[in-house]
């Protein structure tokens, strides 16, 4: 049975063997661990303890950062996605958050239609924004607006921990 929980070391080899295949300029290994150890939002997809796909996502205040989302070029199209990014989307809300943003690589036909699909909106562009091999690519930004209209006692506890860095679960 497939589930979505918060990342654990033992999972880190299989998301960074998933990012190599998925990204032309994969994250370094450390790059994973950094966001491990300072409480990103970081979670897998698993089936039989095999790391299907994965997420990491920052919150802050009233809005969120995309920061990764990839699945497993062999358990494409099985909507893996599609959960990983609800997931994102509950634990934003949760939050209080108000808006999620991301980065896409302007070449990423596939991944922009994904998006798109999830009823996120381009809204902008960063130039030279990704490296490449033989230089640099743009990206385009997508946002989407959540439907929450409260300031949740969550967000208020969010928030106090970010500025006395204590952690609420």
């Amino acid at each position: 049975m497939r589930k979505i929980e918060k990342i654990k070391k033992r999972y880190l080899e299989q998301v960074f063997g998933i990012e190599q295949l998925s990204n032309s300029t994969p994250w370094s290994y450390s790059s994973f661990l950094d966001c491990m150890r300072k409480d990103y939002e970081f979670y897998v997809c698993l089936e039989n303890e095999k790391v299907q796909g994965f997420f990491i996502a920052s919150f802050s205040l009233l809005e969120g950062h995309l920061l990764n989302i990839s699945v497993a070029p062999n358990m494409k199209r099985q909507g893996i996605g599609n959960e990983l990014l609800k997931k994102v989307e509950s634990i934003a809300n949760k939050f209080g958050i108000k808006e999620i943003f991301l980065e896409v690589r302007e070449s990423n036909k596939e991944a922009i239609s994904f998006y798109k699909t999830n009823e996120f909106l381009e809204i902008g562009l960063r130039k030279n924004y990704y490296k490449l091999y033989d230089g640099r690519e743009d990206a385009l930004i997508f946002s989407k607006k959540l439907k929450n209209d409260s300031f949740s006692l969550k967000q208020i506890f969010y928030v106090l921990s970010n500025i006395f860095r204590f952690r609420i679960r």
